[in-house]
């Protein structure tokens, strides 16, 4: 009886000992999940402060084309400052499983200010992007996405917290830049660069992409769709290791400690170089709506009459009639021919408008090497040649004598330009000033303008 009693005592002072032990842990547990939370916290709360004191503004560049010489043509919108915004903002996505046969994406460099980027808590500094991405990368053997996300049409979504949408890249070897880049279009609010992105460049030669920052230059206006957020296109560049002599065979966008929202994969373009260069080229922003079937015909035929070989035309939400010129002009050769919804739908003008600045420069890039010269107007514009000139070339020639005599390096040509209201009767009777009456109906009187590109 004696010995029962003391064996349950020695059991009972076992399990008391074992829970005391258990709680112990238990509490210690505790004490370092709170310290750490702390210490991040703090963490936060320094890279906050050190955002308010030194990332206050940012220095962008626009986006230029360059010939095969030195000389470079600004895109046809002007930079202007970037505006820190946070805002969240919804899209309809789909999502379209690819084959990994085609999975292919674009990349970018450097050159961003020691700012620095906060995900999940931790903070790393915008020098130390890269090198981190590159370890993850080799740590968790990432490979390209087994499907992409994508916004209205071909715009992929980029999976961060940020809004950031890419619409095509391209591989840019020119000799006149320090070293060949992919370059990818993009759409993003007006604080990406606080994202740290970088570019994954897939190779078909090995496993596992280079890593590259994303240097980011601004060429467009800021734009905010009715109700939504203001966003405006960028280009990406990557620069590419020097040691890789072929094109990556694709890109993709990523931030630090989200590879496992990577839903974007871009296949890199390269800019075709046929043997024979066209002379003149157009590229167009975005047509939409309904257009006047008469003067659409009017327009192309005049840019043919004045020596364009061949004209892109990007459109979206345009109607049937006009759909069916621009494919009969399609299938003779003399317009390209694309649709082109805009990233966030084109429910107005303004989403609409977003998408003009990224498709001259889809076009750009894509016709580099094919067009000596770039012609870009909208559908209410026309470059008129004025006598004795009858066409582009002879225009040309006459303005490269200039050049020579002045010694002087042309990298475009702007037209000066005069309205001529189509719509109102002609009339004589008002006063001299006001031209735009008194010629109205003179359509071929010069000179109705925007610009013409070096290529």
């Amino acid at each position: 009886m004696v010995l029962g009693s003391g064996f349950r005592r020695s059991r009972f002072s076992l399990l008391f000992a074992s829970l005391t032990v258990l709680t112990t842990l238990v509490y210690a547990l505790l004490n370092v999940l709170i310290d750490t939370s702390d210490h991040n916290y703090k963490q936060k709360q320094q890279w906050q402060k050190e955002q308010r004191g030194t990332t206050s503004g940012g220095r962008y560049s626009n986006i230029s084309i360059a010939n095969r010489s030195s000389s470079s043509t600004r895109c046809p919108y002007v930079s202007i400052a970037s505006l820190k915004l946070r805002s969240k903002f919804t899209v309809q996505e789909t999502t379209e499983s690819l084959d990994n046969s085609n999975n292919e994406n674009a990349a970018d460099d450097d050159g961003q200010a020691d700012t620095g980027t906060e995900q999940e808590g931790v903070v790393i500094t915008q020098r130390s992007v890269e090198q981190h991405v590159r370890r993850d990368v080799t740590r968790l053997h990432l490979r390209p996405p087994k499907s992409v996300k994508y916004s209205h049409g071909q715009w992929q979504v980029v999976g961060i917290s940020r809004q950031v949408y890419i619409y095509s890249a391209f591989y840019d070897s020119r000799p006149d830049i320090d070293w060949p880049q992919v370059r990818i279009i993009a759409l993003a609010a007006s604080d990406v660069h606080l994202s740290g992105l970088c570019c994954l460049l897939w190779y078909r030669s090995q496993r596992l992409p280079d890593v590259a920052q994303i240097s980011i230059m601004q060429i467009g206006y800021k734009l905010a769709p009715k109700g939504q957020t203001i966003l405006e296109p960028f280009i990406f560049s990557c620069r590419l290791d020097r040691n890789k002599s072929d094109p990556p065979k694709s890109v993709s966008v990523v931030a630090p400690l989200n590879y496992f929202q990577l839903s974007n994969l871009l296949p890199v373009q390269v800019p075709e170089r046929p043997k024979q260069m066209l002379e003149f080229g157009h590229c167009m922003s975005i047509l939409y709506w309904k257009q006047d079937p008469f003067r659409l015909v009017e327009w192309l035929e005049a840019y043919r009459l004045w020596g364009v070989g061949e004209v892109n035309i990007y459109t979206t939400e345009i109607d049937n009639v006009t759909d069916s010129i621009l494919r009969w002009y399609s299938n003779t050769g003399f317009v390209k021919y694309r649709q082109s919804p805009g990233p966030v739908g084109d429910y107005d003008e303004t989403a609409i408008i977003l998408g003009m600045s990224p498709v001259i420069n889809d076009c750009l890039y894509r016709n580099m090497y094919r067009y000596r010269y770039v012609v870009c107007t909208d559908l209410d514009e026309m470059i008129v040649p004025s006598s004795p000139h009858h066409n582009y070339s002879a225009l040309l020639r006459a303005a490269d004598a200039k050049t020579t005599q002045a010694n002087a390096e042309v990298h475009s040509y702007l037209f000066r330009n005069t309205y001529f209201f189509l719509d109102f009767d002609a009339t004589n009777k008002e006063p001299w000033y006001l031209l735009t009456q008194r010629s109205c109906m003179m359509f071929l009187n010069p000179r109705i303008v925007t610009s013409l590109f070096v290529t």
